[in-house]
């Protein structure tokens, strides 16, 4: 683990952005003091109870409109979220759940993607990241513009820099790709390359380097873009071509994954598959014993006075070694006290709904948490209650009697109180 002076002075060096056309801006002039250092090996041990009635107000609901062309599968914490649309696998909803349209068309075309891709929305119109960058208009049709990024085989050429993209992302003026994990791209709506970022020192990485679980880079506050590098635990804000560091996260913890492991996963796989052909046990394998109950942060979400990260437990092959899968869970940060703790459990006692608990599965987003559920298992929890003789929220009763087990998973809304 870095200590935090070396990763203050690290910002001093990923703050340099390399042009297109060769020209360097200068570092960013950042004080050493002027950084909060927010420790989560403190908090990690500070568990409490947190119910959602301290922290919100109200719960909506947003069923998803299900028809033949808005029909969903799985890949749900894929979603993102904007403004004005809903994105899933390249389709489009509003915010009341009505289906708008699909953009991304898989196919072999030139406006169109083998595997699909990410979408972005600014100033009516809609942009791609598969394959290749394209523009559509405000009807969902590609205008003709479009920049081809890599081949569509599968095989790795040089020049396929954007393959291992893992966010697409708006930030003012341009659009950004994150490649994880090393750099940051940034393009004009032209699809021209005008910047770069390195946000890692280190360069003896395999290429196209797949993360370790899940993680989301990017995340949205208001009209600010929070990314979270989780190589030296530094939170920024993104502007445009901008990173402007606003914390430094401190979890020197035994049990935190150490950035090793994240550097070098896919060599780290490639040694744990050669010992198990060769007869050893799941055990013995350097990927179990650098990996087994470390934790890591997956996500920050921002609020009005709190920071919210999402943590996960590794423990991989959990039915294989006869293992309980880990929960996910959240720890919280307080911007005015600077306190940090854990929350504990699976997430926040559900004293609104009445489910228990609450986890905001698909994150935050406007002040909101977001969760999902599907329909059936909206109806069977509520027949569930009746069976057993609980009471049931007025709110989830009305709603399991206007949805079809077979419809579209439907959003929960958790509305944060003002000042959280």
């Amino acid at each position: 683990m870095r200590t935090i002076s070396t990763i203050v002075s690290f910002i001093f060096l990923i703050s340099v952005s390399h042009l297109a056309n060769g020209q360097t801006i200068q570092p960013l002039k950042t004080n050493k003091n002027d950084i909060n250092v927010i420790d989560l090996t403190v908090g990690f041990k500070n568990i409490q109870s947190v119910k959602l009635s301290e922290i919100a107000d109200s719960i909506t609901f947003i069923p998803f409109e299900t028809t033949r062309e808005s029909l969903m599968g799985g890949g749900q914490k894929n979603m993102i979220f904007s403004k004005p649309y809903i994105f899933y696998s390249g389709k489009y909803f509003d915010w009341t759940g009505k289906f708008c349209g699909e953009i991304i068309k898989k196919g072999q075309g030139p406006f169109e993607e083998p595997e699909g891709g990410s979408l972005a929305y600014i100033d009516n119109k809609f942009y791609s990241r598969g394959s290749k960058f394209i523009e559509y208009g405000i009807n969902g049709k590609p205008t003709g513009k479009v920049r081809h990024l890599y081949a569509d085989s599968r095989e790795f050429k040089e020049n396929d820099f954007l393959r291992g993209g893992t966010d697409f992302f708006w930030t003012g003026d341009n659009f950004a790709v994150y490649n994880y994990p090393a750099t940051l791209y940034f393009f004009n709506r032209n699809f021209e390359t005008v910047a770069s970022r390195k946000v890692i020192q280190e360069d003896c990485f395999l290429p196209y380097l797949p993360p370790l679980g899940e993680g989301k880079f990017i995340t949205y506050y208001k009209e600010n873009i929070l990314f979270y590098n989780f190589m030296n635990d530094t939170i920024f804000s993104v502007s445009d071509t901008v990173l402007t560091p606003r914390w430094v996260v401190r979890f020197d913890h035994p049990s935190r994954l150490p950035t090793k492991v994240m550097l070098e996963y896919r060599q780290i796989i490639g040694n744990f598959t050669q010992s198990i052909l060769s007869g050893s046990s799941y055990e013995n394998t350097e990927l179990v014993q650098l990996t087994d109950h470390k934790h890591k942060v997956t996500a920050v979400y921002e609020t009005d006075s709190r920071l919210f990260f999402v943590m996960q437990e590794i423990i991989h092959f959990v039915e294989d070694r006869k293992k309980e899968p880990p929960e996910i869970y959240m720890m919280c940060y307080d911007k005015n006290t600077g306190k940090v703790i854990r929350i504990k459990g699976k997430g926040f006692i559900d004293d609104l709904l009445g489910m228990d608990f609450y986890f905001p599965t698909l994150g935050f987003f406007d002040n909101r948490m977001i969760s999902y559920l599907w329909p059936f298992e909206i109806i069977d929890y509520v027949e569930e209650c009746r069976k057993r003789g609980r009471e049931v929220n007025p709110q989830l009763k009305a709603l399991s009697q206007k949805i079809d087990a077979e419809d579209n998973p439907i959003l929960i809304l958790v509305h944060l109180k003002k000042n959280i």
